[in-house]
């Protein structure tokens, strides 16, 4: 039996697709460092340094109008920021506060304000001894910062101590002064007594 002849196969080659040219790159212009650290400035807000302070921050605009509070104001005031920005300042200061009178000093003088002892009272959040510094903001003039620093119990005690050191000392200075003087009017005295003697003898 002759075998059957296999059928010939035809070898299939596979086309290769032709192979686009790569486009050229351009060359990286190197960064400057200037360049670089304008632009790390850029990317840095102002509410985010102001945010990171960690004390009571309060940023209002020349109406008094809270434009922004960090999270140590929220919970000074005991307030969410929803609460307290875009309403005025007299949400957490009485109208008649020191807070409002050094804010129109700082719009009106244009430089930075300082003031000690100030006492801040409300129903939310009771009797606060404060010390305030507000400023200009350096990128918008009609816009200011308040910084809020309470003062300590301690602080407060050493504060009468001094007071009191200081009432001591003078009230201790005038007894001094009333002794000096006390001394030469005796003498005065005691000479105008022998000499009012020795007149009646002779």
């Amino acid at each position: 039996m002759t075998p059957a002849a296999s059928e010939p196969t035809e070898s299939v080659k596979a086309t290769k697709t032709p192979k686009t040219p790569k486009a050229s790159k351009s060359p990286k212009t190197p960064a400057r460092r200037g360049d670089r650290s304008s632009r790390v400035a850029m990317e840095i807000a102002p509410g985010a340094v102001l945010a990171a302070i960690p004390i009571p921050v309060i940023v209002v605009d020349r109406q008094k109008i809270i434009r922004f509070v960090n999270l140590e104001a929220q919970e000074f005031f005991d307030l969410s920021s929803g609460r307290l920005i875009g309403n005025s300042i007299t949400v957490v200061a009485p109208n008649d506060s020191p807070i409002l009178r050094l804010i129109d000093q700082v719009f009106g003088g244009g430089g930075s304000m300082a003031q000690d002892e100030i006492v801040l009272e409300t129903p939310r959040i009771g009797c606060h001894t404060l010390s305030i510094r507000a400023s200009l903001m350096l990128d918008c003039q009609d816009m200011a910062v308040l910084v809020l620093n309470e003062i300590s119990i301690a602080r407060k005690i050493d504060n009468q101590l001094t007071h009191r050191n200081a009432a001591r000392s003078v009230t201790a200075m005038a007894a001094m002064l009333a002794h000096e003087i006390k001394n030469p009017l005796s003498g005065i005295r005691g000479a105008a007594q022998l000499l009012e003697q020795s007149a009646d003898s002779q």
